[in-house]
Parts: structure tokens; C-alpha cells; sequence
């Protein structure tokens, strides 16, 4: 017999393990009539519920008998809340004396939470026939009601929530114009959030909420233009909230707020959008637990006193352009403030005005970054340059005051990130910039925003004063389109050099050294001349400096043996010469001229054993021009082959070293003779003429782990079995045009981790499949079972579910059909990177 105490916890999604057990039970069915009539009415095992449904008949108090004459039943599947309330509502109406709250725990797993979202009111339109029935749910800690755009329709509801005593949080959103004058009453209440766009005032008893930790009250949505409720006046209330940690205050038009103290167990402060306000409590010195302000408003023009000697306070933000005046300390942050002995945690600010006057600074400060946004403020930092000695990141974007300052940037020796907007008079700001021998990191833009044109006293030359410095680890120039560099104007010596945006680059004849080099969107006007000038281990030029008129001579580029990452666009019969040159090449990109195959087929190579990354795009030529290629490279360990056309056969070659395959939209029909010892992951998509026997090959490369096949839609076989042998961690399937059935076998793969089965057709998910424990990641879009998947799935281990739904494309199964794979977790529309795309990636 088992004891009471090994009864295990009711779980509504296992309702049926959990009657096999309480059936053992000695005092069955006398201790567990609620959960019977809960099994009765939700579970889909019809035996289950035959059984349960005869209990409650006959044995059940007459509260649950009355009940069970509903015809309504409880839906298990998920997200249906809403349905199962309104099943409650009408148990209860049936049943005068049924405890509502005990079916409701039985049903939420006594979270005790009841919500009712906006955009589904069916809940709530029965509720208004019965609103008392409400009170029946006391004991429930948490209620949620969203009611926008309905206006008072339910305010007779609202009048109940001050009967639910038990009440710990509230969240209220709607166009509601009272709440009850009992509000009070509610004296456990712990979080309250109220969303009240119409409300005309507050209850008398609202100082009575002395429970209350957060306070969080917003006058109007926060969508499209903002409207404050401006009878929302009167936070007097606030002083006898003596426990309260959080106050947010948005959208309201309170304008004095002076009379109000504010309770001293505040930690966080944040009053948003009051447009109105124009008096705060004159002293906050007694908030000694306060760690964040925040305030939004654009008619307060003092503040209170005491912000400065805080012991706590972490983060001060402010807004208010009326605001004439600040201390340097609430201004720019602090670290070395101390409360007697105790250090005080670094203070962060963020002042939105920069015209605020700002006090004489009287001690150093230990600020690491600040952003300049106005020539006023630059001017104040460059007055008080030997205050501010830790600065190690300054940001520069505002106009040049009208008269030059005789500081510069060069005071701040410990600088070593600048981010500066390149504007007109502003040069003299970096002269002796090369004495910050800490720089490192250089960012210069005319615009933040890509795309923007700069014609408006476009900046047009580049600051020479960057030739001076010796070295830096990162160089950015971006988004300044009228703006020509000139390479001489550059340090010598750059470690990651990014170019992004900008009118022209023109090489110039000092020779200088990069590590990386990225150009994107920019034109090289010499494109010769600049390979002759720097020296680079790894360039990417962008599209706009593709060779398209086979200029490039690979033996007069600069240190050619330092390169070890280059995109090829010339003319493939200069391909050999770069391969000659580029001794130390590692990662190759050849883009070949697609509508051209005469022109590839004069491909030249030559031998390369230190090359590991090949891609190939647009190649349209034969099975031996591709060979001579991949002969001379014979220790590749990446290989990507994007729209190829023009061969039926892979070249016949052997790559013992490669472990990576990836071909997308490639014409080949046979992969047969490709013989490679170290596979690990091959990805084929939209390859539509690949042979079933080359599928067949592939599934005999033991050393696979990742395996991708997708778009191979000419294909009219299913896969082979032979796949079921291999050692594989993810295995991705969609279903040709012809193949409807998923295979079986996939049951035998006890290792696979992430399982892809796209697009088939079939009646119901194979139950064998739910026996793969290990599994964490499975892909069903484009399923369309039409019953439920099995019971058995519920036990497995997954951690994400991928199913893509949209009511345009097809992919719109019943949630209930696959509730089981779900289980407690939400599924995603695509998979994740770290599952479809890092075992596939370089």
C-alpha cells in the first residue's frame, strides 16, 4: 500500500500517471475528488475518463456532482487559459458550495495567478452577468486584467478585486474611471501596476496599501502620441507607504509634488513624462536606500536637495531642459565618493541637456568615459582637463565652439578609445593627439546613421594629424560620403583598419602596415597602387573593388607572403599567379564570371598545401577545369561552392583533410569519386540534381557528425537507411515533392542532438521517434499531421521545438496536434544559429 506522503503532486499535463497512483491509495477516491473531477473533465485518456466521470457521479459530494452536470469541459492544451476559466465560471454558477479556488490551483499548479489578457474578453463577458462569483477566487495572489478600448463596460468586475483580499500584485490596464473607494482594503497587496488613461481620481483609502513594495502608475498607453491624464493629481497618499522599494510615475499631470515625502525604503525612482511638474519634495537627503533616478520632464526647473550625499545611489538620469544649473558630481558620475569611512558605489549619470551650467569642479574626478555633445560642454572639459586624469574613452560629437580652445584632446594623456564627428574648425581639437601614447582605438564618422549624404558643408579632406601616430590597434572611417582619404594620412602601423561609406580612398605613396582590412561601400581609386602600398594579412575590398578589368599584377603586391585571407575577382588565369605568390594564403574566395565559361575553364592553379578555406561562387565551367583547382589544394579544410553550373560530376580528388562540405544551388548530379577521409559535416541545399546514389555515398562517410539536406526536390526517393548508421549529432531531412513518410530508422540514432524533419505530410509523427531521449532540438515546420502526436513524446528531453506558422504559407497545424512535443515549452519559428549553423561554419 502506498502512504499519503508518497502521493506525488497533481500535474495537470500528467493527470493520467498521476490517477494510476492515487488509485493505489488507501483512502482513494475519498481524498482526491477535486482532482477526479479535474481528470474527468480535461483528460484525453478515454478509459481515464469514463472511470473518473462514474466516480464523481456516484460518490462525489453533491458540490462536485452539481458541477460535473456541465457539459463544458477543461481543456489541457496549452495557451487556453481563457477557456478554462470560463468552464470554472460555469461550474461555479451550477454550484453554490464548489471551491472554486481549489480547482483553480489544480488547473495553475497553486501559482495562484489569475490573468486575463485584453485581447480575449470571453472570459470576462460571462464574468459581467455574475461579477460576485469573483470572490469565490480569494486566495488567489496575482491578478492581471488588460481592458483596453473597452471603456467602463467592466467596471462592475473592478468593484470586486477589493473582495479579493489575498491580493498580493495587480496589474490594471484599461479605460476604467474608478476604482473601488474600498481599494484599501487590500492590505497584502505587495506590487501594484495600474495602466489608467480615464481614471478621474484615486480612492480615499489608497494610503492604506502600506504593504506595498512597487508602485508602478502610467496615465496613457505608451503607443502613438501621448495624452496624460491630467486628473491625476493629487500622491500625497505616497508618504504612509512606508514599505515601498519601487515608484514609476509616467503620463500623469501632477504639477506639485512638494508636500509628498517620500517613504525612505526607496531604492528606485523613475518619474517619465510629467510635462506638468514644476515642484518636487525640497530635500531627498533621507533617502539613504536609493540606488537609481530617472526623470523626464520639461517644465521642472530645480530639483530637490541631497542627490549628492546619498550613500547608495548607483544612477542618476535626467531630462529636463529647464534645469539651469547642476553640481559637476550629479553631472558627470562619481567614483571616489565616500560616506565617512564606507566607500559609496560608483555613481553613472546621464544628463540628456548638455546647455546645463555646471558647477566649479573642486575635486578630481575618476570618470573613465564621457560624451561630448555641445561646444558648450567641450569647452567645460577642456577648461577642467586636469580634473578629469582616468579619462580613457571621450566621445566627440558636437560643432566647434566658436573660438578655437588652446587645449586639446592631448591633455588626456590615459586616453585610449576617441569616437569624434569629423566637423569644420574642429581639426585643432586633435593636434599633439600623437602624445597619447595610450591610444588605441579611433572612430571617425561624419554621421552615425549609414546611408546619410553629406551635402551641407560636406567635410571632404581627411586630418592629416593621424599620420603622426605610430600605431593603433583599430581604425575606423565611416559614413562621411563626400570624404577622400588619402592613404599617407594614415597611421603606419594599424592593426584592424575598417573604411565604410566614404566618397573615395586614394593610395598614396608612403608604404604603411594593417593586419585586417575592411573596405565597404568605398571605392580605391588606384587599386594597383594600393596593393603596392600596404601590407595586409587579411583583405575584404568589397564589391566595389572587384577586378573587373584584370588589372592587378599578384607578384608586385607588398609583402605578398604576409597575406593569409583574400577575395580573388580577376581573371582566373591569373589565378595560379596568386597562388604562387600568396604563400601563406589560409582562406581563398574566387567569385568567377559566371556567364563566361570559356573564361573559366582557362583556370590556372598552382600547387598550395597551406590554403584551408576554398569558397567558390557563380563557377560555371567543366568537372576539369574545377579538378585543377582542387588538385593543387589539396589540404583544404572548408569548402563552400555556392551557383555552380556547367558539370554533372564532382571532380574526382582526394581531400584527406577536409571536414567541412557545403554546396548551395550547385547543378552537380554525382558526388561519387570526392574521396575524403575526415568529414565531419556536410550541408547540401537546393542542389535539385543531385543522384540518389551520390545521397547513398555521403551516407557511408563514417566520420560524419552534422548532416543537412534540404531542397533536393528533383530527388524522387526516400533517404536512405544507410544514414541511420552514421554517428551523427544533427541530421536535418526535408521531404521531397514525392516522399510523405518520415523514416523510422532515425529511432536507431541514439546521439543525434539536433533532428530537422521539414515538410512532410504524413497522418501522425512516428511514435519511435519519441524514444530518442537525448534530443534537444527539433524541427517540425512544414508538418501537417492530422492527429495528435503521441502521449510517449512528453518524456522527452527537448529544449527547443522549431516550427515555423504562418497563415500564408500553410504551416498553421493545430497547436493541439503536437501540445505533446511542446510540453512546457514555446516553440520558435527558426532554429537557432548555434544549432543550424555553427557545426557547418568554418
Amino acid at each position: 500500500m502506498v502512504k499519503p506522503t508518497e502521493i506525488p503532486e497533481f500535474t495537470y499535463y500528467k493527470m493520467d500517471e498521476y490517477y494510476e497512483e492515487i488509485k493505489k491509495s488507501k483512502n482513494f477516491p475519498e481524498d482526491f475528488y477535486y482532482e477526479i473531477f479535474t481528470i474527468a473533465k480535461a483528460t484525453t485518456d478515454k478509459k481515464n475518463r469514463a472511470e473518473c466521470a462514474n466516480i464523481i457521479k456516484k460518490q462525489a459530494p453533491e458540490a462536485l456532482q452539481l458541477a460535473f452536470k456541465s457539459r463544458k469541459k477543461i481543456t489541457q492544451t496549452g495557451g487556453r487559459h481563457d477557456y478554462r476559466m470560463i468552464s470554472l465560471l460555469e461550474y461555479g454558477l451550477l454550484s453554490k458550495d464548489l471551491d472554486l479556488l481549489k480547482l483553480f490551483d489544480l488547473m495553475t499548479r497553486k501559482n495562484r495567478e489569475m490573468r486575463s489578457f485584453h485581447l480575449s474578453t470571453d472570459f470576462l463577458d460571462r464574468l459581467l452577468e455574475h461579477p460576485h462569483i469573483l470572490r469565490r477566487f480569494n486566495g488567489v495572489k496575482s491578478l492581471e486584467i488588460h481592458l483596453k478600448g473597452e471603456g467602463n463596460t467592466y467596471d462592475s468586475i473592478l468593484n470586486e478585486i477589493s473582495k479579493l483580499t489575498s491580493l498580493e500584485e495587480i496589474d490594471l490596464e484599461g479605460d476604467y474611471e474608478q476604482l473601488p473607494e474600498d481599494f484599501g482594503n487590500l492590505s497584502k497587496l505587495k506590487k501594484l501596476k495600474l495602466i489608467a488613461p480615464c481614471l478621474k481620481r484615486f480612492p480615499s483609502t489608497m494610503s492604506q496599501l502600506t504593504s506595498l513594495k512597487k508602485l508602478h502608475i502610467e496615465g496613457d498607453y505608451w503607443i502613438g502620441k501621448i495624452i496624460p491624464n491630467m486628473n491625476l493629481t493629487n500622491f500625497n497618499w505616497l508618504t504612509n507607504l512606508t514599505k515601498l522599494k519601487v515608484f514609476k510615475l509616467r503620463y500623469v499631470g501632477v504639477q506639485d509634488l512638494s508636500q509628498v515625502v517620500f517613504p525612505a525604503t526607496l531604492k528606485r525612482i523613475e518619474l517619465f513624462y510629467l510635462h506638468e511638474l514644476t515642484a518636487l519634495p525640497k530635500d531627498v537627503s533621507h533617502l539613504k536606500q536609493l540606488k537609481k533616478f530617472e526623470m523626464l520632464s520639461k517644465s521642472i526647473d530645480s530639483l530637490p536637495n541631497g542627490f549628492e550625499d546619498l550613500p547608495k545611489l548607483e544612477y542618476f538620469e535626467l531630462i529636463a531642459p529647464k534645469i539651469d544649473s547642476l553640481s559637476a558630481t550629479l553631472f558627470f558620475g562619481d567614483a571616489s565618493r565616500c560616506f565617512g569611512e564606507t566607500p559609496r558605489p560608483k555613481l553613472e549619470t546621464k544628463i540628456t541637456y548638455s546647455e546645463t551650467n555646471i558647477s566649479t569642479m573642486t575635486e578630481v574626478s575618476l570618470r573613465e568615459y564621457i560624451e561630448i555633445d555641445s561646444p558648450k560642454l567641450l569647452n567645460f572639459v577642456l577648461d577642467n582637463a586636469s580634473f578629469f586624469p582616468n579619462l580613457k574613452t571621450i566621445t566627440v560629437d558636437c560643432e566647434a565652439p566658436e573660438i578655437p580652445h588652446k587645449t586639446a584632446l592631448a591633455a588626456f594623456k590615459n586616453l585610449t578609445t576617441l569616437h569624434y564627428k569629423l566637423e569644420h574648425k574642429l581639426d585643432w581639437l586633435l593636434e599633439g593627439i600623437e602624445q597619447c601614447t595610450n591610444l588605441k582605438n579611433v572612430e571617425l564618422y561624419r554621421f552615425q546613421e549609414s546611408g546619410t549624404r553629406d551635402i551641407k558643408l560636406a567635410v571632404r579632406i581627411f586630418p592629416n594629424v593621424f599620420s603622426k601616430i605610430e600605431q593603433l590597434e583599430n581604425l575606423t572611417i565611416k559614413n562621411a560620403s563626400a570624404l577622400v582619404v588619402d592613404t599617407d594620412h594614415l597611421p603606419k602601423d594599424i592593426t584592424n583598419l575598417t573604411i565604410s561609406e566614404i566618397k573615395d580612398i586614394k593610395a598614396g605613396t608612403e608604404e604603411f602596415d594593417v593586419f585586417n582590412v575592411e573596405v565597404k561601400a568605398t571605392p580605391i581609386l588606384n587599386l594597383q597602387e594600393f596593393y603596392t602600398v600596404v601590407s595586409a594579412a587579411k583583405f575584404d575590398l568589397g564589391h566595389r573593388n572587384v577586378d573587373v578589368n584584370n588589372v592587378l599584377d599578384f607578384e608586385k603586391f607588398r609583402h605578398p607572403e604576409k597575406i593569409e585571407s583574400f577575395d580573388f575577382t580577376s581573371d582566373v588565369s591569373q589565378l595560379g599567379s596568386l597562388l604562387k605568390n600568396f604563400v601563406n594564403l589560409k582562406a581563398l574566395t574566387i567569385t568567377f564570371k559566371k556567364n563566361n565559361p570559356e573564361h573559366n575553364n582557362a583556370l590556372t592553379a598552382h600547387q598550395h598545401k597551406n590554403l584551408k578555406v576554398l569558397k567558390i561562387d557563380s563557377y560555371n565551367g567543366t568537372t576539369e577545369a574545377l579538378e585543377r583547382l582542387l588538385t593543387h589544394t589539396p589540404n583544404l579544410e572548408f569548402l563552400d561552392v555556392f551557383e555552380a553550373r556547367g558539370f554533372d560530376a564532382f571532380p574526382a580528388v582526394t581531400l584527406p583533410q577536409l571536414k567541412k562540405l557545403i554546396m548551395q544551388s550547385v547543378a552537380v548530379k554525382t558526388i561519387d569519386n570526392l574521396n575524403v577521409e575526415s568529414i565531419e559535416a556536410v550541408k547540401l541545399i537546393q542542389c535539385d540534381h543531385i543522384s540518389d546514389e551520390s545521397i547513398e555515398v555521403i551516407s557511408r562517410w563514417n566520420s560524419l557528425k552534422h548532416l543537412w539536406l534540404e531542397g533536393l526536390d528533383e530527388n524522387d526517393s526516400t533517404y536512405p537507411e544507410t544514414i541511420s548508421e552514421l554517428n551523427l549529432e544533427t541530421l536535418f531531412i526535408r521531404a521531397h515533392h514525392k516522399e510523405e513518410e518520415i523514416p523510422t530508422w532515425i529511432a536507431h540514432m541514439k546521439n543525434l542532438r539536433v533532428l530537422g524533419l521539414n515538410n512532410f505530410k504524413q497522418v501522425v509523427l512516428p511514435v519511435e521517434l519519441a524514444s530518442l531521449k537525448q534530443l534537444e532540438v527539433l524541427s517540425i515546420s512544414g508538418c501537417e499531421f492530422s492527429e495528435k502526436v503521441s502521449e510517449d513524446f512528453r518524456n522527452m528531453n527537448l529544449k527547443k521545438l522549431v516550427y515555423w506558422t504562418s497563415k500564408f504559407n500553410g504551416s498553421n497545424m493545430k497547436s493541439e496536434l503536437y501540445e505533446p512535443l511542446e510540453n512546457k515549452l514555446v516553440s520558435q519559428r527558426d532554429f537557432d544559429d548555434v544549432d543550424s549553423e555553427v557545426p557547418f561554419r568554418v
